[in-house]
């Protein structure tokens, strides 16, 4: 595909990004990113930031990833939980406490429903971490600014519009950077989590976003359910192959859906 069908591509919905019947939500949003993800985060909490708030929470208080898949069952519980719908005076008791897939999931949904080309990118953020020494799992938006033509990284958990240097790491650049011994696997990672096997799984994260199809958390392609150490020369050559694509996936949008078609252990069927 050349650029303009690439972008056309990132301005429709994906099965998980399509609000369906509950599309009438999005007809009256901010217009820019910062107001957006204000907006995000008056209908969404993360996990992470429940202690600070759970003196207003009533009954949903535990991490509620499991309860949804796509934009539409989300939306679906927030229109239950306050029948108003994306407003900015939700109290957090009618929030959904749900981590940055989701928060990212939300964004697209919103920028496709106004035609503005926008995509998930799994990697790691170091400044989520304690004196950021170590990249923490984390899932964002690249969003197209037409007036700079550039994909600028968005992350409407933490309501940062326009991420720059290597404060957030793809996965690709990541995998590539520890297979070089640039970089210490074991920085990469979350809780008890940690290594080459967290930025593989990431990678692949990765490559089904930028193709459309949103995965969950624990939607392990076949590749990721190997030891790292169980991986052959051709899976770590094509893992390898993924990830200089995905540094530029406009360029290199037919080879990432070629390598994904080719081979099933990338695939999930979940």
């Amino acid at each position: 595909m050349n650029k303009s069908q690439v972008l056309q591509f990132y301005t429709e919905y994906t099965p998980n990004t399509d609000p369906f019947s509950l599309r009438y939500l999005f007809d009256e949003l901010p217009s820019d990113l910062s107001g957006l993800c204000r907006l995000i985060k008056c209908q969404l909490i993360h996990p992470g930031m429940v202690k600070k708030v759970r003196h207003l929470l009533t009954s949903y208080t535990k991490n509620e990833d499991e309860k949804f898949y796509t934009i539409h069952d989300m939306l679906e519980a927030l229109v239950e939980r306050n029948a108003n719908g994306i407003i900015d005076e939700r109290l957090p008791r009618e929030r959904l406490i749900v981590s940055c897939r989701y928060h990212s999931l939300l964004l697209i949904s919103m920028l496709r429903s106004m035609g503005v080309p926008v995509r998930g990118r799994v990697g790691f953020a170091r400044y989520l971490s304690e004196h950021q020494l170590k990249y923490i799992d984390h899932w964002i938006c690249e969003v197209w600014n037409e007036g700079e033509s550039r994909w600028i990284k968005v992350d409407p958990d933490m309501e940062i519009v326009d991420l720059q240097g290597d404060d957030f790491l793809l996965a690709g650049a990541a995998w590539l950077m520890a297979r070089d011994k640039e970089i210490n696997p074991q920085l990469f990672g979350v809780k008890k989590s940690w290594g080459m096997h967290y930025i593989r799984n990431n990678l692949c994260y990765d490559l089904h976003a930028v193709l459309g199809r949103e995965l969950r958390y624990w939607d392990y392609p076949p590749i990721c359910q190997k030891e790292i150490e169980d991986m052959d020369f051709e899976e770590l050559q094509l893992l390898d192959e993924v990830s200089i694509y995905l540094q530029d996936p406009d360029a290199h949008f037919g080879q990432l859906q070629a390598l994904f078609l080719e081979n099933e252990s990338l695939q999930f069927k979940g």
